[in-house]
């Protein structure tokens, strides 16, 4: 059994989602932020309807949640982004200059327990992937061209997400910092980064 599949060969390919509380309460990635959310607030977040929390667990008699992720909606408004980002992301989609928004999922939270982290698994780019191809299949009942993260701005999470093909929304820290509002000596603590999923189709 190939690890490097390990959500499709041991969880059965399929995440489940969250529907009580609690029910994430044996899950940790290591991340007190992100436990937390996990554990307290995902199901109120999906009540709420601001976004849907999913996790891969093993099958059989003693199953372990190997991993979790809230997706929502979002869009990646044209007018934000940079010529030279726009003119990338708008090559060859029909009417381009008539497009003000494309639509994006955005994954609003995504850890992998530490049970399952460091072992050359790569747990986290088979999330990626599964995301990638329920949002390409043919029952996908809504447009979605891209996958969007606003990424902790550590070196380690933008190296994942660029490793898995993401691409910043904004060339530099300054850039982003200017359309966002932030003051240029303040920190900029995430980054935005997208996805483009036409290149998942064959």
């Amino acid at each position: 059994m190939e690890e490097k599949d390990l959500l499709q060969n041991r969880c059965g390919g399929i995440p489940y989602p969250v529907t009580a509380q609690g029910e994430l309460e044996s899950f940790s990635c290591g991340d007190d932020d992100l436990d937390d959310f996990f554990h307290n607030d995902a199901l109120l977040y999906a009540e709420q309807l601001l976004g849907k929390t999913y996790y891969f667990a093993t099958e059989g008699n003693d199953p372990q949640i190997v991993c979790a992720f809230t997706l929502a909606n979002d869009s990646i408004k044209a007018a934000l982004i940079p010529n030279s980002s726009r003119n990338k992301i708008q090559r060859k989609i029909p009417n381009s200059k008539r497009t003000r928004s494309y639509p994006a999922v955005l994954i609003g939270r995504l850890g992998v327990s530490k049970e399952f982290q460091g072992k050359n698994i790569s747990v986290g780019s088979q999330v990626i992937e599964f995301i990638a191809s329920w949002f390409i299949h043919p029952n996908n009942k809504t447009g979605c061209r891209f996958i969007v993260v606003d990424a902790y701005n550590k070196s380690n999470i933008l190296h994942f997400y660029e490793k898995n093909g993401f691409k910043y929304l904004y060339s530099t820290e300054e850039l982003e910092k200017e359309a966002n509002n932030i003051p240029l000596e303040d920190k900029l603590s995430s980054r935005m980064m997208y996805l483009d999923l036409i290149g998942f189709i064959d």
